[in-house]
Parts: structure tokens; sequence; C-alpha cells
């Protein structure tokens, strides 16, 4: 009877050290399209480190040494972090053959998808059949997120961007003369702002041809959403040559990548873009990850090459794993994401904090709102 209950004692407690363990263990899978068998062309045929992104081997590249920064945070910690890395591509086979691996995915925790869009739907459709939490870090799609609610989707909505104009410029909306300026076909983007305005009853003009109104009782709010090269160049001519003040102007992020535009553009007083991620380069945190970057791989970390997303987005869902999916209970502040996350009725979480930066003195200013 005593070697029974003695037995019994020492079941008990092993299978309490196994939950313990289990309580401190987590298992992260990375499809990443590494394109491995692919041909690299010859790195000194290159003109700049743009272009090194641009080549396939190389999209995500940075986004796995910045994860891997993050992995290493966690060494010196009682946590277990198992991690499993595929190169995921176009091949739905390919994927298959990794998810219906049913050694290697029974461990997995968390998925990790910053793959193509064509495949991420199949990764989803597993994650939300066995329980598995889905990371959906660049795509805007809202159907992977609208009946699984497996997915966490980073992007915002392209809906958050006329909510956040209408909380930092529209609380007297009589103040401005609001007009939507685009090429001749409507982007998804400005439809989402003419959708937002029609609703709230806020006022517009939608023009291709811009002609800046004289009205000194009322601002020119101008939201563009010119794409082509050409007519951003002479946008900005026309812009530049209004000589007025109090025009605000928030512009695609793209515009940002012409070598063509001068000082006096980014000395407009008013000038604004959105964007998914920001870093704060002030920011000692910002300061320290991109010194350990450089030191471990001898290149800088960039946006660009996403290295701040994978370290982001590996040291939050980590820490967020283990606070039990309790967003209040995460401490780690990302670097380039800000989250804020809305669940969807019958769906997973979708993040809506988009980000509306200011360009002022050549410098950038993230403009903070309630």
């Amino acid at each position: 009877m005593k070697k029974k209950i003695l037995l019994i004692i020492l079941a008990s407690i092993s299978f309490l050290i196994s939950i313990a363990q289990n309580n401190n263990e987590i298992t992260i899978l990375y499809l990443l399209p590494f394109h491995s068998q692919g041909n690299i062309p010859k790195i000194s045929n290159l003109k700049n480190s743009e272009e090194i992104y641009q080549i396939k081997p190389f999209e995500m590249m940075g986004f796995w040494c910045g994860a891997k920064l993050a992995l290493q945070e966690y060494n010196q910690t009682n946590k277990k972090i198992n991690v499993i890395v595929r190169d995921v591509v176009t091949d739905i086979y390919e994927l298959q053959k990794i998810l219906e691996d049913s050694v290697l995915m029974m461990k997995v925790d968390i998925i990790v998808g910053p793959f193509y869009g064509s495949l991420f739907s199949v990764a989803a459709d597993y994650a939300k059949k066995h329980n598995k939490t889905i990371i959906n870090p660049f795509s805007t799609r809202f159907d992977f997120v609208e009946n699984n609610p497996k997915v966490f989707k980073l992007v915002p909505s392209l809906t958050s961007r006329p909510e956040t104009v209408d909380k930092v410029f529209l609380t007297s909306p009589d103040e401005y003369n609001i007009i939507l300026w685009c090429d001749t076909a409507t982007t998804q983007e400005m439809n989402a702002f003419v959708v937002y305005f029609r609703e709230k009853n806020i006022p517009f003009k939608e023009v291709i041809s811009l002609s800046l109104l004289q009205n000194s009782k009322k601002k020119n709010l101008i939201i563009s959403f010119i794409d082509n090269s050409t007519r951003i160049i002479q946008s900005v001519h026309t812009f530049l040559s209004s000589e007025m003040d109090n025009n605000i102007l928030i512009v695609p992020e793209k515009w940002f990548n012409l070598t063509e535009l001068t000082e006096d553009f980014y000395n407009l007083p008013h000038l604004y873009y959105f964007t998914d991620y920001f870093v704060n380069e002030n920011d000692t945190k910002v300061k320290e990850f991109k010194a350990d970057y450089l030191l471990s791989y001898g290149a800088p970390a960039e946006l660009a090459a996403y290295s701040f997303q994978g370290y982001d987005i590996t040291h939050y869902f980590i820490d967020l794993f283990f606070a039990d999916f309790n967003t209040n209970n995460v401490i780690f502040n990302p670097l380039s994401y800000k989250f804020q996350w809305k669940p969807i009725q019958n769906g997973g979480y979708e993040n809506t904090k988009t980000r509306l930066i200011r360009i002022k003195d050549f410098e950038l200013k993230e403009i903070t709102f309630e």
C-alpha cells in the first residue's frame, strides 16, 4: 500500500513538473520565402542595398535576422523557445507537406507567416483546424482574419486612415476644404475615404487636376492618392507654386522613394503621410537594436528590409503567448509597430493602429492622439 501511495505521489509530482515546463515552453514555426532553390545574382553587380532586398532569396532575410536577435534575448531566461524554420514560396504541395508532418507540427504553438498571400489561406485553415495561432505580418486582406479566430492581422485596414484624419484634423470640419486628389482610376484607399466621409456626412471634393481654393477662412486639407511617378513630380511643382502656408498635404508613403523630390518639398510646413510601421530614430531602444544588428550581421537594420518587424513580431508574440494572450500583461513595446487589437466577430484580431507621420524641419514625427 505504501509503495502504491509513493508511486502516486511521484506520478503527481512528475505531472506537475511537466506542466511547469510546458508553461515555460513555446514552439514557433517560421514559414519564410527564402527561395533557396533559386539563382542568386552576383552581389558585385548591385548598385545599392535596396537592390539586395529586391532579390528573391533576400526579401525576408532582414526579417529573419531581426527575429534571431529577439530569440537571443530569451537565452538568459527560464523560457524555452523551440524554433522551426521552413522555406515556403508558391508551391502549395510543399506547404501542405510541411503542415501534414504530424511529428513536426505536433508541438507548434505559433506560426509566423510572412510568405505570399496565395498560400496564407492554406496555413490559416490549418491553424484554425488545429487550434494554433498564426501571424499575418504584411497582408492587407481581410478575408484571412474574417472567419478565423486564430489569425492576428498586423496591417491595419485602410478604413483606419480616414478615421485618423477625422480624429486629428476634423474636430471642426467646417474649418477645411477637404480635397481628395487622385489619378483617373480610384484606388482602394481613396474609396475608403469616400465611403467614410459619406457615412459621416463630411463634405469633400474629388479632383484629378488640383486647383487650390483661395478661401482665407478655410484651410485646404488635401489627401493625395496619386501613384504615377511623372504625375507625382508634376503635382509637387503645382503644390509648391501655390505659395499658401495653410495647405495641409497628406501623400502616399511611396512618394518619398523618389529621388527627384527637392528640398523645397520636404520643407512644406504641413506635410504628412500614413505608414503601417515606423521607428523613432531618437529612441534609446531603437539605437541599441540598430547597434546590435550591425554588430551581429555587419549590415544596418532597416524597415525596408523588415529587420525591425521580424524582431518586434517575434518578441511580442512570444510574450503574448506566455501572458495567455492577455495583451494587458505584455510589457514589451515594439520598436516599429503599435498594436491596438480589434476582435473580429467570429474571426481573429486585426490591428487598427495606423501611423500618421509629419515631416517637419527634415525630421519625422508621429502624430499621437486618443
